[in-house]
């Protein structure tokens, strides 16, 4: 928006100061790198939620199984922070819709930090909780179904969600204020940088036990597996988590620089990291699923009519690791 058509109560919001500033040129492509990015996640998301769906509604078996809809859950994860941070942060921040967070005022501000601390949690432990699903395949072939159906899949849905739901309560103490921008948008921020930087210790503790038990994980399952598994397989599976915990501790070493103030991060500096990363992070398991899931990717194929349909195609979904 235009100066002149901004609202008199934009104008009485604080400006929002940083002794050091990013770039224009970086800030820019960065983020609209990040946009694209997440104009082409949605779509690829959504069309893999309708497929899987649909695929359970019809009760295809090599897309029925608790595994999948645990993936759909982690689907609502996912979108869910894509959504809060673009529609919390980075619209406000470019100053779209600028009057709508005016009228909403702080408790907007509140609601969007609470949600971006709070689906942080739920990625981590959607990612966990497919790790250990995997994992019960493998070391109990016989059975592992068994720990899968009926309310235990319920249990490690609410685990899903419910860990990010009540740790993210702890930002309800800490105060939040709207600022100005130099560009006309909006940024919702925390007054109390002490109590801040303990979210971030905080965090970075979470992360780095979920870190720790992801890379545990990962060589028992390659190990549990039986002859007959593909070398390509274990190639596939060691490639996929590798990604994950990547990122994990890209966002790990972030929440440890600004909890620890090392590098000294402008708010400016570390949210345009954490965003980028943030995005990453949100937007990996779509493409995980597409390249790692034979039966997903066929199934979505025959659906949109690109190849025929295969009565004899055999499932390899319960030795795939997808995160």
């Amino acid at each position: 928006m235009t100066s002149s058509s901004l609202p008199s109560s934009f104008w009485d919001l604080p400006l929002s100061n940083n002794s050091l500033t990013v770039d224009d040129k970086i800030t820019f492509a960065v983020e609209t790198t990040q946009f694209v990015i997440f104009c082409i996640t949605m779509t690829i998301y959504l069309l893999i939620v309708w497929a899987l769906i649909e695929a359970q509604q019809r009760r295809v078996e090599e897309l029925s199984s608790p595994f999948f809809k645990l993936c759909l859950s982690t689907a609502g994860v996912d979108i869910w922070t894509l959504l809060t941070n673009y529609l919390g942060a980075m619209f406000p921040k470019w100053g779209w819709f600028v009057p709508i967070y005016l009228f909403l005022g702080n408790g907007y501000g509140r609601v969007y930090l609470y949600f971006a601390w709070s689906t942080g949690i739920c990625q981590a432990m959607s990612v966990s909780v497919l790790a250990s699903n995997r994992l019960s395949v493998m070391l109990f072939p016989t059975s592992f179904h068994k720990m899968w159906m009926g309310y235990r899949l319920w249990v490690a849905i609410a685990i899903q969600y419910l860990t990010g739901l009540l740790i993210g309560l702890a930002t309800f103490f800490n105060e939040v204020q709207l600022f100005r921008n130099g560009k006309n948008g909006i940024v919702p921020k925390f007054l109390n940088t002490t109590l801040t930087n303990r979210f971030f210790a905080i965090g970075g503790v979470f992360l780095l036990v979920n870190c720790i038990y992801l890379h545990t994980s990962t060589p028992m399952i390659i190990k549990s597996r039986t002859k007959e598994r593909a070398k390509m397989r274990e190639a596939h599976l060691f490639t996929m988590s590798t990604i994950i915990v990547g990122v994990q501790l890209c966002i790990l070493i972030l929440f440890i620089f600004k909890g620890a103030d090392i590098l000294a991060f402008t708010s400016d500096q570390f949210y345009l990291v954490y965003n980028a990363v943030s995005d990453l992070y949100a937007s990996i398991n779509p493409y995980l699923l597409w390249v790692f899931s034979d039966s997903l990717r066929k199934y979505i194929l025959q659906r949109l009519g690109f190849i025929k349909k295969n009565k004899n195609i055999t499932s390899v979904t319960p030795i795939t690791f997808v995160l």
